[in-house]
C-alpha cells in the first residue's frame, strides 16, 4: 500500500458507510475496535466481523463497508500504489511533465 491514505476517527456509537470504490482498498484499524459489515455478492453473503487494532481487511472493487467504533476507533483506508500512480498521471500531463 502507499501513502495515499487517510486516518479517520470513528466515535463510539457512530456508523460510517464507505461506498464501494472502483479499485481494491485495504481497511486497517489503528486504534480501538470496529464492528464491520461488508456487502455481499450473489455468490457470497454479506459478512459481519470484529476488527481490533492492528487488524486489516481487503475491500474488493465495488464492495461497500459499514463501520461502527466500539467504543471508538481510528482506522486507515489504504489504496494500492498502482492506483495512486494512476490518479497522479492527469496532473503530470496538466503540468507538461512526461
Amino acid at each position: 500500500m502507499s501513502d495515499a491514505q487517510s486516518t479517520w476517527h470513528l466515535a463510539g456509537g457512530r456508523a460510517l458507510t464507505l461506498a464501494g470504490g472502483a479499485e481494491a482498498r485495504r481497511l486497517s484499524v489503528a486504534c480501538g475496535r470496529v464492528w464491520l459489515t461488508l456487502s455481499g455478492t450473489i455468490d457470497a453473503p454479506a459478512e459481519d466481523r470484529w476488527l481490533a487494532a492492528g487488524e486489516a481487511v481487503a475491500l474488493a472493487p465495488g464492495q461497500t463497508a459499514v463501520l461502527e467504533g466500539w467504543p471508538a476507533a481510528e482506522f486507515e483506508l489504504l489504496v494500492p500504489p498502482a492506483s495512486a500512480a494512476t490518479r497522479a498521471t492527469p496532473r503530470r500531463r496538466w503540468f507538461g511533465r512526461r
